[in-house]
């Protein structure tokens, strides 16, 4: 991958990894990793080829927790396998997919050897890190803005835009959980409760068009409302922000 950088670090370990787990076969880079094109916003693309029984436990930010703390996540289903997409809380990505057939692979790649494990192949890998097990809506509200900064750090506004308006609408559905809390029931035949978080939510969206910095404030200011209307919903939900902000500062000083 030419000059070191954290995604050929990343790749020794992930190689490594894959080397002591008796499930994988082959592992390939994909993307930008293949192509030579890396650069400081592209996440690292990699493929394990794995019996269809060990696609799931593969594609899973549990088996990339030797990288270090992970901070949000995305998993898709694929013909063929599964994906998973990890963001950390150093602003990193890597993208996994788990098939189980190498015909499914990405038409453009390259193998990685995998060096000779120092102590056999196992079944698993000890992962230092596992993810908590969190409500999905954060989850996936974290990954949504984190992809919406580097849509936008690559003057993609077209998408960025549409991830960051995504935002605004997940905390109208946490005010709508709330409302269901409050009145004991998923029916309402009236507004009522929660119909001021509407104001807040529209208040969100900036006044003026700044182009790049008006979808990392709408990011930014989401977060917040987010953060408020959480610790309503869940008694013991804890803010962190972490990967999030990483993105947002590098954006803003690019």
């Amino acid at each position: 991958m030419g000059e070191r950088t954290w995604h050929s670090d990343a790749l020794c370990e992930i190689a490594a990894a894959a080397a002591s787990d008796r499930a994988v076969s082959e592992l390939w880079v994909h993307g930008s990793a293949a192509t030579g094109d890396l650069d400081e916003w592209s996440d690292l693309d990699v493929a394990l080829v794995v019996p269809v029984e060990d696609v799931h436990k593969v594609a899973s930010p549990d088996w990339l927790g030797f990288l270090g703390h992970a901070w949000t996540y995305q998993a898709t289903e694929r013909d063929g396998g599964a994906g998973v997409r990890v963001v950390y809380r150093d602003g990193r990505w890597v993208d996994l997919l788990a098939l189980s057939e190498s015909e499914a692979l990405p038409a453009v790649r390259r193998q990685v050897v995998l060096p000779e494990s120092p102590t056999g192949r196992v079944t698993g890998t000890a992962a230092a890190f596992r993810l908590p097990e969190l409500p999905a809506q954060i989850y996936d509200f974290r990954f949504t803005a984190a992809l919406a900064v580097v849509k936008d750090a690559r003057d993609d506004l077209l998408m960025s835009g549409h991830l960051a308006l995504q935002l605004p609408r997940a905390c109208l559905e946490l005010a709508m959980l709330l409302r269901d809390h409050e009145m004991g029931t998923t029916h309402h035949r009236h507004g009522g409760p929660g119909n001021e978080v509407l104001e807040r939510v529209l208040d969100l969206i900036p006044e003026e068009d700044s182009g790049r910095d008006s979808v990392l404030d709408l990011v930014d200011a989401s977060a917040g409302l987010f953060d408020d209307l959480a610790a309503r919903v869940w008694p013991d939900y804890a803010s962190d922000w972490a990967g999030l902000t990483v993105l947002l500062d590098r954006a803003r000083a690019r």
